[in-house]
């Protein structure tokens, strides 16, 4: 009896200590996440195997996507979702690690690491928020001693790392705006675009040059000083989202500096934006650079 007692006990004392024992940091980072709902997070993070990379010891700061962001990208972009060298990458843009940054350190234009290797930019309108165009909350979801979440309404797709500049940027993707290139570049601006900022620069694409009338293309490609006019007219002073810019109410209009000296009234509904006036359609994606962001559009911006 005394020995059926003292197994018993013993056995007692071992489901104890196993229940004692401190949770790893992955599974306290899932649970962390879990209790602020976000549920299909932490699917991705064991779906692809990145629970224990994500969870290692020291602070740490999450741009968590919402259930409803994981939703929209499944109903947008199904294959996405699934794939096994992208959706990892993605994932990772939301940890910063070695740092946890509450609001009050959140500056305009403030750029930061991930643990992806790309960095984040964020930017401070008059009632939005956003990191790399995102919309994100302005306090923390959580916040404990290892720990600070902030959700964000849609997954991280655009991104930048050090020295992508709009030059750069723009030459990464020359199928779109080679005559815009060598547009900048015959009018001197390609030391502006790769050095000062941030600017967001409204980018028309080859299209949009063929589009203009025959005698304007031509009379601008001839004329390097009437050119940059048109060109300096489509760079604004900082770095705007479009989403961000509408994110309260449908047709918010903003008054955006650019580089001549003037002014665009940009007015956005949807994945539309008026010009001054001109409807334009934007591109779906924000192509980012460390100086600013770029929005490929449908026709040049003339001047009045």
């Amino acid at each position: 009896m005394n020995s059926i007692v003292a197994l018993t006990c013993l056995l007692l004392a071992s489901v104890l200590a196993v229940s004692a024992r401190p949770q790893d940091a992955s599974t306290m980072l899932k649970n962390t996440l879990t209790s602020a709902n976000f549920t299909r997070l932490v699917d991705d993070l064991v779906k692809f195997d990145l629970a224990d990379s994500v969870s290692k010891a020291g602070p740490k700061t999450i741009f968590a996507p919402s259930n409803q962001a994981f939703r929209e990208m499944m109903m947008h972009n199904r294959p996405m979702t699934n794939n096994t060298e992208i959706m990892p990458k993605l994932l990772r843009r939301s940890f910063v690690v070695n740092r946890r940054i509450m609001p009050d350190d959140i500056t305009n234009e403030m750029v930061i690491d991930t643990i992806s290797g790309d960095q984040l930019r964020f930017n401070i309108y008059n009632t939005t928020m956003t990191v790399n165009g995102v919309i994100m909350t302005k306090e923390p979801l959580v916040v404990n001693n290892d720990v600070v979440v902030y959700r964000i309404n849609s997954v991280i797709l655009s991104s930048f790392m050090k020295g992508q500049n709009l030059m750069v940027m723009l030459e990464a993707n020359k199928d779109r705006f080679s005559m815009l290139i060598r547009c900048i570049q015959d009018t001197g601006l390609t030391e502006t675009l790769t050095k000062d900022g941030p600017f967001t620069l409204f980018a028309p694409t080859n299209e949009a040059f063929r589009s203009l009338p025959t005698e304007v293309l031509a009379r601008l490609m001839a004329s390097p000083e009437e050119m940059k006019r048109v060109l300096t007219g489509h760079v604004t002073k900082g770095t705007y989202f479009l989403g961000a810019l509408d994110s309260k109410d449908s047709g918010t209009d903003s008054v955006l500096p650019t580089l001549d000296g003037g002014s665009n009234k940009i007015m956005i509904s949807g994945r539309t934006i008026k010009v001054d006036g001109a409807p334009v359609i934007t591109s779906a994606d924000n192509i980012m650079a460390d100086n600013g962001v770029i929005h490929a559009i449908s026709r040049v911006l003339m001047p009045n």
